[in-house]
């Protein structure tokens, strides 16, 4: 999911905001401290994959991601656990 496409009719448009600001002021902070700050590739790729959920996250609200609404009814879980990822990650 692009930030784009995450934009894209968000079930909230508030909370959408709030939940992508972060990954907004991140990317800023690291394209402008490129030149004088690089990081890891991998810490790239784990700060891209964080933004990712983030705005998934976003578009959906944490407790209505589609995915985890499946697994959930799949294995008999009480509640959408996308929260969870997040606060891993």
């Amino acid at each position: 999911m692009s930030f784009l496409s995450s934009a894209i009719n968000p079930k909230d448009l508030f909370t959408w905001f709030l939940e992508v600001i972060p990954a907004i002021l991140s990317v800023a902070v690291i394209v402008y401290t490129y030149n004088t700050f690089r990081l890891t590739p991998l810490l790239y790729v784990l700060i891209l994959i964080h933004c990712i959920i983030l705005m998934i996250g976003g578009h959906y609200t944490y407790a209505e991601v589609q995915l985890f609404d499946t697994l959930k009814k799949i294995f008999n879980l009480t509640r959408n656990n996308y929260d969870k990822v997040g606060h891993f990650a």
